[in-house]
């Protein structure tokens, strides 16, 4: 796999179209397409992995949200 350390997932979103369009365009050759295509399914792969960390995240401050929630104001809980 190719170093993605200093890959964004914008970034990798833009290189992931452009591996498209040139294939879609045809007139590569083969192993050139085959590079092509294995670094598009690397791309697909860091992408999910970027989303899937995300959706954790977001999972997290929901849930801290409605812990937050829960919690009684110290008015309300001593009656001031």
């Amino acid at each position: 796999m190719s170093d993605n350390k200093d890959l964004t997932f914008e970034k990798a979103m833009e290189e992931l179209e452009e591996i498209v369009q040139q294939l879609e365009e045809g007139g590569l050759p083969l192993e050139a397409s085959l590079d092509k295509f294995s670094r598009g399914i690397e791309l697909i792969k860091y992408c999910n992995d970027k989303l899937s960390e995300t959706e954790k995240k977001i999972e997290v401050l929901i849930k801290e949200d409605e812990e937050i929630k829960d919690i009684v104001p110290f008015e309300e809980e001593f009656g001031e």
